[in-house]
């Protein structure tokens, strides 16, 4: 089973090189780039992903999808023909450089171990360790829509299209999933998708940084501050439990190594660093072409992550302002204003009656580190805070600065480990300017990036979940990890004894690993166990409903029950009784009526009819109420987990149904 899926792993990296690089290389040819081996490689590929999701969309509308592949295939003919000699010696640039796939290893081992288990089959059963469980299966869920059609429907929410929620990411891993079906979706999600972002991430943090600093160690450091870098949460933790190995978000922010739990984030974090270096080049040259690589990079971008492409629109604000008030060049106001236009159309287009994502709650998440039981847990800190604020004195009020300051250093300092030293090579730049005419542009696109994703968690939530607006500080964390790459490499280089260098990466090595070392031990240590499970019996019935129905059909599904866990000692749980997702459109490929109701409610469908519903439906005291809803909803199949029932089974006779499967664990019911 391990062979296989690292054959098919190999098959899945070659296929990449012939879909996704081979579109990009060729936009690269037409614009007649000329640039280094390795960042032709990661701006291929970005290239390429963009190029690649706005063909399924552009063929999607005009219901021609199955020119994909044949288009595909022609770009790779014709790279062939045209530019064989440099189509594949480019990847040579990847062996140039001693240190470089050995590091990339490392990253891909970090950051995908976060999702490499789940979705495997344990004897039989798929485990899922950590959210994965729901968060992972609505993208599968997703995947398997893409197949169908484009613009998708909802897969947990039958009857309408899929709306408020950036999915591009999804259609690209979908539509590979629709051209090369003999993948299975969850190997392309849990395991392969993942190593391929997780090479293009540290490969572009790479080439960024070795291109801006002309420095190939900084481009190690900067790849390691993407991977190995995690918060001082276990300081915490250590004082609270005698724990090291934990406390990753105790300070909130969810670090870095873990990005590949969230798939268009990591995508987004690929498009952003190549962005980027794109802009780097264009700032060497003032070449055009530059330009509409830039342009290319983040037109769509927040239709893939929107928290993206906001910190990108602000950062390049900030440098345009800069170049049309101080250069007098109006260059960049063009391309500031269009990717505006494009990603403001993107999102739009995606949405529906969500005007604003934001509400303005100012510190609530330094406020809720302070006092939160699984965080600080220093309630006394918020009492003293009031009580000198009623006091209304000069005195007072002071306190109260100082009990707040020293929270959002913590808060800071927490959450940005030892990234905290890229700060000083702020110091030093501000230091040095003299002259505000010579600033480096890149340096206020990465300001203005790290300013946008750490001041809009300070000051807004989201509706829905709102803590979900905290990832904008993952930006912060990649931009200040690279100058905190930059720190380091001055470091090591302070004193060129071997034991001074042995004591700084020792002592940096001890402040960034315990919590990245800690997400592994709380997901795979000793004594943990995966939280849901999807069991033989359900994989049997799912798959059998995916093979003998309809790809259109509906399913009704009993409504998650929060209580039905209480029947179990131990984990994993069923997946119905851990939590409401989307295992059922995920695994069986069919929509249903109302399922992963949390992740239905973040994208503003209103879910208590429907769940009103189907708890009538279920209690029978109305059959012929019964009859009337299967008909007005279209619902096609009924399915249900057994131990799920805490009323009388269904009468399929009085309800028109006749059994379409069972097992001792499921019973399916299709509706005559």
């Amino acid at each position: 089973m391990i062979i296989q899926t690292l054959v098919q792993l190999v098959i899945f990296c070659l296929l990449t090189v012939i879909i996704f690089y081979s579109l990009g290389f060729l936009v690269l040819r037409l614009l007649k780039v000329i640039t280094d081996d390795i960042n032709e490689i990661i701006l291929a590929y970005a290239l390429g992903i963009v190029v690649f999701v706005l063909l399924v969309i552009g063929l999607g509308f005009f219901n021609v999808r199955f020119l994909m592949l044949p288009i595909t295939l022609g770009i790779l003919i014709y790279n062939l023909v045209v530019y064989i000699k440099v189509f594949l010696t480019r990847f040579r640039g990847l062996f140039r450089f001693r240190y470089l796939l050995p590091i990339i290893l490392l990253g891909v081992v970090i950051q995908g171990l976060i999702n490499f288990p789940s979705g495997y089959s344990y004897n039989g059963e798929l485990l899922f360790w950590s959210s994965q469980g729901h968060d992972g299966l609505w993208h599968v869920a997703l995947m398997e829509e893409f197949k169908k059609g484009f613009p998708p429907q909802n897969p947990i929410y039958s009857g309408d299209i899929l709306v408020n929620y950036h999915y591009l990411g999804d259609v690209l891993m979908g539509e590979f999933y629709r051209i090369f079906g003999f993948f299975s979706a969850l190997d392309l999600y849990f395991r392969f998708f993942p190593v391929l972002f997780a090479f293009l991430m540290n490969l572009a943090a790479f080439c960024f940084l070795k291109s801006w600093k002309k420095s190939e160690t900084i481009g190690y450091l900067g790849m390691l501050s993407v991977s190995c870098i995690g918060s001082l949460g276990f300081i915490v933790t250590y004082l609270k439990h005698g724990n090291i190995f934990s406390g990753e978000t105790v300070f909130w922010v969810s670090q870095n190594n873990t990005i590949l739990g969230n798939p268009p984030h990591a995508l987004g974090f690929i498009l952003l660093i190549s962005f980027f270096l794109a802009f780097w080049s264009y700032l060497q040259s003032y070449q055009k072409r530059w330009l509409i690589i830039c342009l290319i990079l983040g037109l769509i971008l927040s239709g893939i992550k929107v928290s993206g492409a906001i910190v990108l629109l602000i950062g390049l604000g900030f440098v345009t302002v800069y170049e049309v008030l101080i250069k007098r060049r109006f260059q960049l106001l063009l391309l500031t204003a269009v990717l505006g236009i494009t990603n403001y159309i993107t999102i739009k287009s995606l949405t529906r009656g969500l005007e604003s994502f934001l509400i303005f709650e100012p510190w609530w998440f330094i406020r809720t580190m302070v006092v939160g039981g699984d965080r600080l847990d220093l309630l006394e800190w918020e009492h003293r805070r009031q009580h000198y604020l009623a006091q209304h004195t000069l005195k007072a009020y002071l306190r109260v600065i100082q009990l707040e300051g020293t929270s959002f250093l913590i808060f800071l300092i927490g959450n940005s480990g030892v990234r905290i030293l890229g700060f000083w090579e702020w110091l030093i730049k501000i230091k040095h300017w003299d002259n505000f005419k010579n600033i480096d542009q890149i340096e206020i696109l990465l300001f203005g990036v790290m300013f946008s994703a750490f001041m809009i968690p300070m000051l807004f939530l989201q509706r829905g979940i709102s803590f979900n607006i905290i990832q904008f500080m993952q930006y912060f964390l990649l931009v200040l990890g690279f100058y905190a790459a930059v720190t380091f490499y001055k470091l090591l280089n302070w004193k060129k004894s071997l034991v001074w260098r042995l004591v700084v990466i020792l002592l940096i090595g001890s402040l960034a690993l315990p919590t990245v070392i800690g997400n592994l031990v709380d997901f795979y240590g000793p004594n943990k166990n995966p939280l849901s499970k999807i069991s033989t019996q359900e994989l049997e019935a799912l798959t059998f409903i995916k093979n003998n129905s309809g790809e259109n059909d509906i399913i009704l599904n009993m409504s998650f029950n929060k209580y039905l866990n209480a029947k179990y000692k131990t984990q994993p749980l069923p997946i119905y009784a851990w939590y409401s997702t989307a295992y059922i459109p995920a695994i069986a490929a069919r929509r249903t009526y109302l399922s992963d109701e949390e992740q239905a409610q973040i994208t503003g469908f209103e879910i208590e009819e429907k769940r009103k519903n189907m708890n009538k439906f279920f209690s029978q005291v109305d059959i012929e109420w019964n009859k009337q809803f299967l008909k007005d909803e279209s619902i096609d199949y009924i399915y249900v987990a057994k131990p799920q029932l805490e009323v009388p089974p269904l009468d399929p006779e009085n309800n028109g149904l006749n059994i379409f499967f069972q097992n001792p664990e499921v019973i399916v019911y299709k509706v005559i």
